[in-house]
């Protein structure tokens, strides 16, 4: 009892933050030694990371919010899986921008040829950053309407300062119809240059305009 009590305090300090939680070592090793011992041959390595969620923990439906999926516990070793949780949120708000229309056409195109590539450049800039650092990062969610490029941004909450900038623009070359530019920019060139991801066609007529968000 007294082991699933002092997980429910790692829980509760967890939403103190973005989900961001790094316990100190004395408290990590007086949990880990209340563990049952494995049998010979078995690792009693604990896991890195993992994500918060109804089986895991005794105390789950009194500690947590009713909308608790994206709170993840963390220490040294866990940006991987944040990563992976600013990917998700990348295409379901690209998704969100795109609007039904949009979506519709291009959604594989998106998947297969931008998030991939999203993926690795954004996982080149993330590992620039320290554990304090990523106790501040934070991800907007409500990507700009209209025809604003603005898709999502990843930024240090204390400073205000974005870290990372995912962006959409349309183009028009001569002759060649609408096309859909993907690009970002970094604070690791003062967001001065513009770095292609990739681009997708459209088609001659001109695309509707991006689907707004109304959530904060």
């Amino acid at each position: 009892m007294l082991r699933h009590m002092k997980r429910g305090l790692v829980i509760s300090s967890a939403l103190l933050t973005f989900g961001l939680f790094v316990p100190t070592i004395d408290f990590v090793r007086d949990v880990q030694a209340e563990e049952p011992q494995k049998t010979q041959g078995e690792s009693n390595e604990k896991p890195l990371i993992y994500q918060v969620n109804e089986e895991s923990y005794d105390l789950y439906a009194t500690v947590l919010p009713a909308n608790a999926e994206q709170y993840i516990h963390r220490n040294v070793a866990s940006a991987d899986l944040l990563n992976n949780f600013i990917i998700k949120q990348a295409s379901e708000q690209s998704l969100l921008k795109f609007g039904t229309v949009i979506t519709e056409k291009i959604s594989s195109s998106f998947e297969t040829s931008i998030l991939p590539r999203l993926d690795t450049v954004l996982r080149e800039t993330t590992s620039t950053l320290s554990d304090s650092d990523w106790e501040q990062v934070r991800i907007s969610n409500t990507p700009s309407a209209g025809l604003g490029e603005k898709i999502f941004h990843l930024y240090n909450e204390e400073s205000g300062e974005d870290i990372f900038r995912f962006h959409v623009r349309r183009d028009q070359p001569p002759k060649q119809g609408y096309t859909f530019n993907f690009h970002y920019h970094t604070y690791l060139d003062s967001h001065e240059k513009h770095h292609t991801i990739g681009n997708i066609h459209w088609g001659k007529d001109m695309p509707p305009r991006w689907n707004s968000s109304n959530r904060v």
